[in-house]
């Protein structure tokens, strides 16, 4: 066991338990997680310490960064690796980023750069200037319904309508703001906007042309960055099933770990071009009718679904401590394919998979042992664990039959 490193995980996600085993794959290590209620994933586990702390510590700032120093207090002689894997998260990151470097690995970029990444209107400028495609889309302020028909007039219904800033939609969730949403005509899109503002929404919306697609048409590319600017590991993968429930909408379900170099040299040229450092995670999705690849965001940061990449043979630890280390890495790639699920197998079927071939190839990959959930790690077995992704199971389906019970040709 490598005990010198200790990386600190803020969340209680499938994607935080995600972060935990790969470092425990890799290193050995157990993962200190951080949260303020416990849940699931991270419960009876074998592989990482829950620290819990009052609720709403994580969201204020103050208090985030006394528990931080805290944490460093307690561990003076291991090297910490900050893990947060939410558009807040990486921005208190490196917004604090003087306070914590000294004892912190931060593998996230500059403010600026994060701020560009995070900026959907922002990251369509940078996608085009990397010589990719990106949907039309234009920006809304929903604090001036005076401009609202003259602005929407400019982009073609059906349209995709989503927060400017990602992290708006963790702040007004509850005040009904969706993470994204398709809406159909000009009407609809009056009474939506007008129903946020009433309930003290005011944010800039990026309105996009909906590119047509069921969920197989969309793929993601992630990777890591080291501080010379070096894509060091990038992965692609083609989404099988999405998630549906309107907090995680534009997650993926069920991922094929397949190498698509031209999605992979595309984006690498995108996170170039950004400038961004540490881990990234982009979404694609290839129009049906004439198979262009259109760029939707760039995140800086790894993505719910990043153990795809361990699957496939990647292993981000690797870079991550060659970073750390100041050493070069060489670089990674996908080198055998499977299949990334966070939901029952079962759902791979003619309801969901339209494409025969395609669903011929996922029953291959399942019957050779390649479907992997995250959390089914044989390390980490007990049978509450199992119980708990059992229940999960059941309830993803009832989740899928409720929210998406049929395949749609928008992937909406």
């Amino acid at each position: 066991m490598n005990e010198q490193f200790l990386p600190v995980i803020c969340g209680f996600d499938i994607a935080d338990y995600a972060f935990a085993r790969i470092f425990h794959e890799s290193l050995g290590v157990r993962s200190l997680v951080i949260s303020d209620i416990r849940r699931g994933p991270i419960n009876d586990s074998r592989i990482l310490d829950v620290q819990l702390v009052p609720l709403g510590t994580l969201a204020d700032e103050n208090r985030f960064i006394e528990c931080l120093r805290s944490v460093a207090d307690a561990h003076p002689n291991q090297r910490l690796i900050l893990c947060v894997n939410s558009d807040e998260g990486v921005e208190f990151a490196v917004r604090h980023r003087s306070e914590l470097e000294g004892r912190w690995f931060l593998p996230y970029s500059s403010s600026d750069v994060v701020a560009r990444a995070n900026s959907k209107n922002a990251m369509a400028d940078v996608f085009r200037s990397a010589g990719v495609a990106v949907p039309r889309r234009t920006v809304l302020d929903l604090r001036e319904p005076a401009t609202w028909k003259s602005t929407l007039e400019t982009i073609p219904f059906p349209v995709v309508v989503k927060p400017e800033d990602g992290a708006d939609f963790h702040f007004h969730r509850k005040q009904g703001l969706w993470k994204a949403m398709a809406i159909g005509n000009l009407d609809q899109a009056f009474v939506t906007f007008e129903e946020w503002r009433s309930h003290g929404i005011g944010v800039r919306l990026i309105v996009q042309e909906l590119i047509p697609g069921d969920d197989t048409t969309q793929w993601v590319v992630n990777g890591y960055v080291d501080a010379r600017g070096e894509v060091t590991a990038a992965g692609s993968g083609r989404v099988l099933l999405g998630l549906h429930q309107p907090d995680v909408i534009g997650n993926a379900a069920m991922i094929l770990v397949q190498k698509n170099q031209g999605l992979i040299d595309a984006g690498i040229g995108a996170v170039k071009a950004a400038g961004l450092r540490g881990f990234f995670s982009l979404d694609v999705k290839v129009d049906p009718r004439t198979g262009t690849p259109y760029w939707l965001d760039l995140n800086p940061r790894i993505g719910r679904g990043h153990y795809y990449m361990k699957i496939g043979g990647i292993d981000l630890v690797r870079s991550i401590v060659a970073d750390m280390d100041g050493e070069e890495s060489e670089f990674q790639g996908i080198t055998r394919e499977g299949i990334y699920t966070v939901v029952p197998m079962l759902l791979a079927n003619r309801r969901y998979i339209r494409d025969a071939s395609l669903r011929k190839r996922v029953v291959a990959l399942r019957r050779q042992g390649r479907a992997v959930n995250p959390l089914a790690y044989p390390a980490d077995a007990n049978a509450r664990r199992a119980v708990y992704r059992l229940l999960n199971g059941v309830n993803q389906i009832r989740q899928m039959h409720h929210f998406y019970p049929h395949p749609t040709d928008s992937g909406f």
